[in-house]
This record gives structure tokens, C-alpha cells and sequence, in this order.
């Protein structure tokens, strides 16, 4: 695992560094977004405090990492840290930029509804034109984030993998069926741990992925409620089917490079993937620890029976 981080981390921190023109250009897209915010947002929603509480368990983990590699392994602490940090800075990068694109379509989806409301055929006139061109720039944000950070996705992605993969095998072949670590409960603690944390930011770069998207999706439905609004307003009429010409010309997703969409389908389709590379793994293991059985115990039968030569002894 150690391996794994340290070989995917290093990469992603490259393709970041050698494209930071455009990681620059997708940050500076989102300075604009968020100094457009129509709608000011000062309570903390639920979502944040599930954040906050997944951070805790991270610090908690790392307090615990502090505390037995560097006793053992000083000089293995610091790569580990390092390693084990990129992959939860870059997902809660790409997570953060994808809450600001939600909130410019739930901003978008709620001028839309406004709009019904006002009387002025010009006002709206002018708020549906400029709404249509911020959403055109917001679309612009997810196809360009995507492609910046489309290659990072893939890697750390990968990584992910890869410490599910090893970590299903450390707790259920180790622990419960060789029961490796059966006089300690530190090794279960820390795998349940770190599974969680695993599972956990997968999860949630999947969920505000498939968030931001979902709320995209939406537009569609107020456009059509808002024409039915306003159909005696012929400039409405115009720049609403113009509207609505674009939105459903480009498909909203958030992809590694265009190889799969990152939502919560991907999440249990990954579930699968994991699961059978696991039993795969599983198998090759057992016929390996079949055969380390059948040899301790064809010696511990010749330790036995041929106890003193020339084996005359028999067992009472």
C-alpha cells in the first residue's frame, strides 16, 4: 500500500505541475463563480458537518500513524505522509469545485422561478439573457474542470483501488480467516479505520459529483415551467427556446478524460470490480495456503511417528 501511494501520489502531483496553466485558468473561473453568487449563503448545510466529521477521523488516524510508524519506521513517516495526504487533497479539491458549480445552477434554478413573478416583460427580458450566458460559462467550468483534472481523477482513482482491494484482503483473509493478529485488536481497529476513510472520500467525490450534475439537470424543468409563464411574452418566448436549444446541447458530466463518468454509479460499480478482483486474489491464496498446510502437516506426521529410528514406536 505504502508502494501504491507512493507511486500514484508523485504522478498526480506532476500532471498537476506540468499542466498548472490550465489548473490556474479552471481556480481562476472559480474566483468568478463565486464573486457571481446571486444568492448569499450563511448557514452551514448538513453536508459540511459530515465533512468536518470525516476530517476528524483523518487527524484521528494520522494521530495514531504519528504514534507507532515513527517508532519503528522513522524514516518510511514522512513519504507515508506526503503520499497519504495527495489523494484527500485532490479529491476535496475537485469536490470543492464542484459544490461551487452546484451552487451556480441552484442559483441559476432559482432566478428562473423569480422570473415567473415579475411583470416587466423587459426585466425579465434582460435576466433571462444574462442568466443564459452564466449558464453557458458554467457549463464551460465543468467541461474545463474535467479535462484539467481528468488525468489526476484516473490516477487517484486507481489508487483507491488498489487500497480497497488490499485492505478487504488484510481484514478478511488476515484477520478472520487466518486470524493473523488474533491477540491484538490494534490491526482491526486501524483496518476498519482506514477502510472507512478510503470508502469514505470515494464516496464523497462521488456524491458531489453526481450532485452538481443532478442540479444541472434541473434547468431543463424550470425553463419549460417558466415558458409556460410567460407565453404571451415574445422576447421571453425567443431567448427561452434559444435557452433551452443550449442546454440540450451539451451533456453535463463529470468524467476522468472522457474513459467514465465519476457519479454514485460508479461507486457501486466499483463495489463489483473490488469485490470480484477480491475473490480472484482470495483463490490464488487458498490453493498457495493449501498446500503450506499439507506440508507442516505431512512433517508434523513425520516428526511424530518417526520419532527415533528405525520408527518402531507406537503411539498409545
Amino acid at each position: 500500500m505504502l508502494l501504491s501511494h507512493t507511486v500514484i501520489s508523485p504522478i498526480v502531483v506532476s500532471l498537476v505541475l506540468v499542466r498548472l496553466p490550465r489548473s490556474v485558468d479552471v481556480l481562476n473561473m472559480t474566483t468568478r463563480l463565486l464573486l457571481c453568487s446571486r444568492y448569499p449563503r450563511r448557514r452551514l448545510s448538513s453536508n459540511t458537518y459530515v465533512v468536518i466529521l470525516f476530517f476528524a477521523v483523518i487527524v484521528f488516524k494520522l494521530v495514531t500513524t504519528v504514534m507507532s510508524i515513527p517508532l519503528q519506521y522513522p524514516d518510511l513517516y514522512y513519504p507515508y505522509f506526503t503520499a497519504y495526504m495527495v489523494p484527500i487533497v485532490f479529491i476535496n479539491l475537485v469536490s470543492i469545485l464542484c459544490v461551487v458549480a452546484q451552487q451556480s445552477y441552484e442559483d441559476i434554478n432559482r432566478e428562473l422561478e423569480e422570473l415567473c413573478d415579475v411583470s416587466s416583460k423587459t426585466e425579465r427580458a434582460v435576466r433571462l439573457n444574462v442568466l443564459m450566458n452564466d449558464h453557458w460559462f458554467v457549463e464551460d467550468y465543468m467541461e474545463t474542470m474535467s479535462d484539467t483534472f481528468g488525468p489526476e481523477l484516473i490516477f487517484t482513482i486507481m489508487d483507491i483501488y488498489v487500497q480497497l482491494l488490499l485492505f478487504m484482503y488484510v481484514m478478511i483473509w488476515d484477520t478472520v480467516v487466518r486470524r493473523v493478529f488474533k491477540d491484538n485488536a490494534y490491526p482491526y481497529i486501524s483496518g476498519i479505520i482506514e477502510s472507512s476513510i478510503i470508502i469514505g472520500k470515494f464516496a464523497y467525490l462521488c456524491y458531489r459529483c453526481d450532485a452538481s450534475v443532478k442540479e444541472s439537470k434541473k434547468i431543463i424543468f424550470h425553463l419549460q415551467h417558466l415558458s409556460s409563464k410567460v407565453s404571451n411574452d415574445l422576447n421571453s418566448q425567443t431567448i427561452l427556446r434559444l435557452f433551452t436549444l443550449r442546454v440540450n446541447s451539451r451533456a453535463v458530466q463529470v468524467t476522468a478524460s472522457g474513459f467514465f463518468d465519476i457519479n454514485l454509479s460508479l461507486l457501486f460499480a466499483t463495489a463489483g470490480v473490488v469485490l470480484i478482483y477480491f475473490l480472484v486474489l482470495v483463490q490464488f491464496q487458498m490453493e498457495g495456503y493449501k498446500q503450506i498446510l499439507g506440508s507442516n502437516s505431512s512433517e508434523a506426521v513425520v516428526a511424530v511417528v518417526c520419532h527415533s529410528w528405525p520408527c518402531l514406536e507406537r503411539d498409545d
